[in-house]
């Protein structure tokens, strides 16, 4: 158990995540669709109608680029990023929306692998209902594209998915990592809804309050199954109780002891404990 050593209140860990959101390079998102955004969707979609110079009609739902000028977190929109495993590559994640009513979302999430230069669809997927919420939204999508190296020759990239409540007082942040791997025009999940970061708790909108935060971390192990290197995810948990004292807002944290999974490929996916998994 450690005491913050300055006055600190119950947000804490959360402005620690959404700090940690851009802080790493593998996972940073810097726009990488810039100017050829519309060109990406009509190579794509040849299919699709164009609605306005950010929106395009493709199989019942709307596709939204992103921003020109700025990095944009919207999570509805498209995303891009060059592949630094395979330069010659661009992933691109591009939610399909369906509707909206009230808090409720429905959509799709496509992923795209694309030539970098042509834009040419070399491998796709589409992840049914992967954009849909409701009150826990969908905040932000991004890859992640640290060496996953599941063979000598092969990397596989990740998918981060940010969701979080509403409530002030009740907060709650959930970070989900999916890999893909591509294997020609073929491109597949091997590893599926693991949460990575985790947190929540309750608080009075001053000080008073308890919350609690797990994070985890993949690494690639050197044992291999099936012609896959197995994974090594590393857990780290910790309670935090703010109280006012002496005019003070501070901040009691807590570790837990740190855990450790080894993932297995079964010749198709890794094998997931359900307590790695988000749970709805």
């Amino acid at each position: 158990m450690k005491k913050a050593p300055f006055p600190v209140g119950p947000v804490t860990l959360f402005i620690v995540a959404m700090l940690g959101l851009t802080s790493s390079p593998a996972i940073a998102q810097e726009d990488q669709c810039g100017s050829d955004a519309a060109s990406i969707v009509q190579t794509a979609y040849p299919d699709g109608t164009k609605i306005s110079d950010e929106t395009y009609s493709v199989d019942g739902g709307t596709i939204t680029l992103p921003a020109d000028s700025i990095v944009d977190y919207a999570s509805h929109k498209m995303v891009c990023r060059i592949w630094p495993a395979n330069p010659q590559y661009r992933l691109v994640a591009v939610p399909l929306i369906y509707g909206r009513t009230g808090d409720a979302t429905e959509g799709d999430l496509d992923l795209l692998v694309l030539d970098t230069e042509t834009h040419a669809v070399i491998a796709r997927t589409r992840l049914a209902d992967r954009m849909s919420d409701d009150a826990v939204r969908i905040y932000r999508v991004a890859f992640d594209t640290a060496f996953y190296r599941l063979a000598p020759g092969r990397i596989a990239f990740g998918l981060r998915i940010v969701e979080e409540g509403s409530s002030r007082v009740n907060p709650f942040m959930l970070t989900t990592l999916w890999l893909f791997d591509m294997e020609g025009e073929d491109l597949r999940a091997i590893l599926d809804n693991v949460v990575v970061d985790q947190r929540g708790g309750e608080w009075d909108g001053n000080c008073d309050g308890e919350f609690y935060a797990t994070t985890r971390t993949l690494a690639m192990a050197p044992r291999i199954h099936n012609g896959h290197a197995d994974i090594i995810v590393s857990t780290h948990a910790e309670t935090s109780v703010s109280q006012q004292r002496d005019g003070q807002c501070t901040e009691t944290l807590t570790d837990s002891p740190a855990s450790t999974d080894h993932l297995i490929f079964d010749g198709t996916q890794y094998t997931v404990p359900e307590a790695l998994t988000r749970g709805w």
